[in-house]
Formats: C-alpha cells, sequence, structure tokens
C-alpha cells in the first residue's frame, strides 16, 4: 500500500496554478493518488467562470459506518505579483514551504491525505473515510453544493467532517473553530421625486431618505451575539447617487451593505427584520424603497460534541498545548455541509491571501500527525 509524504504532495499540489476555478488538471491528479490508496473517486461539475466548468472531487474508502469526512477546496486567490519566490514553484527554503495555497489550503488537503494514507495502511477498521475538494471556495462557491447533492441522490449520509481551513493562528492546533457566521448583501434603492432644488416643496429627496434609513440600520441592534459568536452586524459598503448636477435633487439614491449574522438568525427571518425598518423609514419620508438581498450563507454552528472534545484531547497530547473554540473568520465551504457535525482545524493562516505565502514544514508535519490521531481516535 502507498503512503504520501505531505511536503512532497503539498509542493506537487501547488505546482497547479488553480486560480479561481481552473483545473488545469488537478483533480485527476487527485483521483490517482486517492485511488492508489483504495478510494473509489467520482469529479463532479459544477458551474465554474466563465465557459468552462468547474471539477470537484468526491472520494470515498470503504463502504460501512461511521463515515468520516474531510471537505478542503484545491483554488486560490490571485494577488501572484512581487513574490520573492515565484508562487507556483514550491520551493522549500529554510524551514518553509513557499507558494500559493501552501496556507489557504493546499498543505492541508497534503496533510489529510498523507495522514490518511499511513492509516489505511497500518490500520484494520470499521467504517469509512471520505473526501470533498472543491474547485471554487475562493469565488463563487457552486462546487460544494454540487458534491452535496450528488451525496443526496446517493443516499451517502456523512456523520462528521473536518474542514481543512486554516483555522490556527500563533500555533498548529491552538484554535478550532465550530462554526461561522452568515454573509447577506443588500442593496436599498431608495425613489423620491426629482426637481431643481431652488423650488423646495417641489422635490421629494431621496438622499434626505436614505440618510435616514442608514443611520435607523446603524442604530438598530440585531442581537447580544452568542457564547462563540460575536454580535451580528451590518455594514453600508457603498453609496451611489447617479447625478452630475448639483442643483438638481435625484430620482434615486442607493446603497450596498453587508450583514455579517451569527447562529441567532436565518437570513429570512432577518430580510424580514431589516425590509420592516427600511420601509418604515421610506414610507415617513413618502418615498418607496427597493430591496435586494444576495445570501453567500447562513450561519452555522456545531455544538460541542464528543467528537470536538475528542480532537481537542489529541491537539493536547500533539501539541502540549490546548485548542480555544471559536467562530471567527468569514464564510468557507463549511457553509454548505447542513446540519453535518463539523468543525474547521488547519494550518496556521499567517500569510493567506497574502504576497509570498508560506508554510512551515514543522506545522505540516504537525498538522498530519494531529489528523492521523484523530482517525486513530475515531475509529476506536
Amino acid at each position: 500500500m502507498k503512503t504520501y509524504n505531505e511536503i512532497k504532495l503539498a509542493q506537487e499540489l501547488i505546482r497547479f496554478p488553480t486560480v479561481k476555478t481552473e483545473d488545469k488538471g488537478i483533480m485527476n491528479f487527485l483521483s490517482k493518488k486517492l485511488t492508489a490508496i483504495g478510494f473509489k473517486c467520482t469529479i463532479i461539475k459544477s458551474k465554474g467562470i466563465g465557459s468552462k466548468p468547474a471539477l470537484n472531487l468526491y472520494a470515498r474508502f470503504g463502504k460501512s459506518k461511521p463515515l468520516i469526512n474531510f471537505l478542503g477546496h484545491t483554488d486560490v486567490v490571485a494577488n501572484l505579483d512581487n513574490w520573492k519566490i515565484p508562487p507556483f514553484k514550491a520551493v522549500v527554503k529554510k524551514g518553509y514551504l513557499n507558494g500559493r495555497g501552501s496556507q489557504d489550503m493546499k498543505g492541508g488537503i497534503a496533510c489529510w491525505i498523507s495522514a490518511v494514507s499511513n492509516f489505511i495502511k497500518e490500520n484494520n477498521f470499521k467504517g469509512s473515510i471520505s473526501i470533498i475538494i472543491s474547485a471554487d471556495e475562493e469565488t463563487t462557491g457552486y462546487g460544494c453544493p454540487a458534491v452535496m447533492k450528488y451525496l443526496k441522490r446517493k443516499g451517502e449520509k456523512i456523520d462528521f467532517s473536518i474542514v481543512g481551513e486554516p483555522s490556527s493562528n500563533k500555533s498548529v492546533g491552538d484554535e478550532i473553530r465550530i462554526g461561522r457566521r452568515g454573509s447577506m448583501n443588500g442593496v436599498i434603492t431608495v425613489y423620491g421625486k426629482s426637481g431643481h432644488s431652488a423650488f423646495a416643496g417641489s422635490y421629494i429627496n431621496p438622499c434626505t431618505a436614505l440618510a435616514k434609513v442608514i443611520s435607523k440600520l446603524k442604530n438598530s441592534s440585531l442581537d447580544s451575539g452568542t457564547k462563540f459568536m460575536p454580535p451580528s452586524n451590518l455594514e453600508f459598503t457603498k453609496i451611489n447617487v447617479d447625478n452630475l448636477s448639483e442643483n438638481v435633487v435625484p430620482q434615486a439614491a442607493s446603497a450596498k451593505f453587508n450583514v455579517r449574522f451569527n447562529s441567532r438568525h436565518k437570513s429570512s427571518s432577518l430580510k424580514k427584520k431589516l425590509s420592516k425598518i427600511i420601509n418604515a423609514v421610506t414610507k415617513k419620508e413618502k418615498c418607496k424603497a427597493k430591496i435586494e438581498y444576495r445570501v453567500s450563507g447562513e450561519a452555522f454552528y456545531t455544538n460541542p460534541n464528543k467528537e470536538i472534545y475528542m480532537v481537542k484531547k489529541i491537539i493536547k497530547k500533539v501539541t502540549g498545548k490546548s485548542a480555544k473554540l471559536n467562530c471567527r473568520g468569514g464564510t468557507s465551504d463549511s457553509r454548505f455541509l447542513g446540519s453535518i457535525p463539523r468543525l474547521e482545524l488547519g494550518l496556521r493562516n499567517t500569510t493567506i491571501h497574502m504576497v509570498d505565502e508560506r508554510s512551515s514544514i514543522t506545522d505540516l508535519k504537525k498538522l498530519t500527525k494531529i489528523y492521523y490521531n484523530i482517525l486513530e481516535n475515531y475509529f476506536k
């Protein structure tokens, strides 16, 4: 039975320039690697950027329960100029693996596959291991939902998932993410009545109404937060008035906003709450409002369970440090896992999305050891 070294495999993965949803052959490469150690692999297409579909991977070893899963992504962000070492060369230098995706998150994928290859070779166990690799976590987010639809059609149910996002901060395993806030974007367009600014009473100013809407929303508390999640917050990110004349009151004014909301809310209830506030203000100002919403992801939270406490114990054993549970960060593919219990545990996030992204060799080896111990304890 083959086994894979996490450093060498991470280098091989980094050398595929998979910016945005470009595949460059990486999913077939991973399929071959996983097939060689006994996995059954399926390539699943989803909507990509441009005319080409994105390619995603589902791989499974074993047929029996329980089924533990790993979720990762092969796409990387751009920001490729002014690197000291070419971003896709994957050079090991002075104890660091340099390259785009070394932390986010080809390094994490390599650690999991390395741990799995060694675990399968060294252990007879009852249960199954699956791997989901999406192609667009950083961009469109169609890949993971496509895989989840495939699993639903096949009747496959994941019992527990480890998401390999770079969740660690100062040292590998110092933080375990057990949830993330949801994200929703919105556009408010307020319609008034245009007119010459010299003739008060002949116009209805949408700018005034929009300013009052913004003030009302910013001064309205959405909630007080939860034990692991901060209060939900709404931030305005753009204000636009399509008006070239300084002495003309415009017909309309608009503003864009983003809401990061905790697990006290669903996007549906939040929409109702915000719409009620907006419509009340604009009605008072004798204006009309059009409100558009786009949900990037719902909030999710896994109540600390035996698997999470098992992982905390393993991290303490491997690193000598106690892991903190939190719900920090933006959105990830975790948001597509529905009710599946999960946690996020990966490399440090010190250089993700930056020029000269890199991961220490020590971190990669340590994470592989943690993953191996998780498998060993999960199937006891």
